[in-house]
């Protein structure tokens, strides 16, 4: 009886992983966050680099999906649910080697910059562990805390959860600096009626990629056809075109 019963979990276990591989695109979710303007919401609806990208990709594919789809959430929950939960997706997610570990990356979207920003002249620093005594904020989860706390600078971290608070919360005098992608703080910051030139970036913690990041057991044939659309539509010249609509 007990091995009848280890069999059927063992089989129901096989079953459930398969079935997450098996499934279509058809059937993916995608998530996303507030991070203009590669994803970002205005007057109620979802737009940005990336969300133009991925339409784009689903028109390609014949996947009839709209933007509605799309579930915004705060970035900590939706980089869990895409670790966790197979067929999700999540975007936009700065490409890393710990990440590669994490997730099944349809790249690149655009290229990205992690920086640190201060209020201009009030900080030098030549690496991430000067930072070890100064009050930088970060958003959860986000890149620009992991590369802070894979460099051991951890102690003064102040944790939110979106841009648009990690920027009015600088210019506040809450932080000393700020963490986090370099266009993003600069379009968050002009949104928010912040006058950017005083502030600047004080140390790149890293220039990468921006990417879809899908959940580890994800189809490999279902990957390699979304990244077939997605190299398709950078040697038309679409991705281009999509990037110039929102950045100068």
């Amino acid at each position: 009886m007990r091995w009848t019963t280890h069999l059927l979990v063992a089989l129901a276990a096989f079953a459930l992983a398969g079935a997450a591989k098996a499934q279509s695109l058809q059937d993916f979710r995608w998530l996303t966050e507030e991070y203009a303007p590669y994803n970002y919401t205005e007057d109620g609806a979802l737009k940005g680099i990336a969300v133009d990208i991925l339409v784009a990709m689903w028109d390609r594919l014949g996947i009839e999906r709209e933007v509605s789809d799309i579930q915004v959430l705060p970035w900590a929950r939706g980089y869990r649910m895409a670790q966790e939960r197979p067929g999700h997706c999540l975007f936009s997610t700065t490409v890393t080697d710990s990440r590669r570990e994490l997730f099944a990356f349809v790249e690149p979207i655009v290229d990205t910059r992690v920086a640190i920003v201060a209020p201009r002249g009030a900080l030098e620093v030549d690496s991430p562990t000067a930072l070890r005594d100064v009050p930088v904020g970060v958003v959860r989860e986000d890149i620009g805390e992991l590369l802070l706390q894979e460099a051991g600078v951890d102690k003064r971290l102040s944790r939110t959860d979106s841009a648009r608070s990690l920027v009015r919360m600088l210019d506040a005098g809450r932080f000393a600096a700020i963490s986090y992608s370099l266009d993003t703080v600069w379009w968050n910051m002009k949104a928010a009626g912040i006058d950017t030139a005083k502030y600047e970036n004080v140390l790149t913690l890293t220039e990468s990629v921006l990417g879809f990041a899908c959940h580890k057991d994800t189809d490999p044939a279902l990957l390699a056809r979304l990244q077939g659309a997605l190299d398709a539509l950078r040697e038309d010249g679409t991705l281009a075109r999509i990037r110039a609509r929102y950045v100068d």
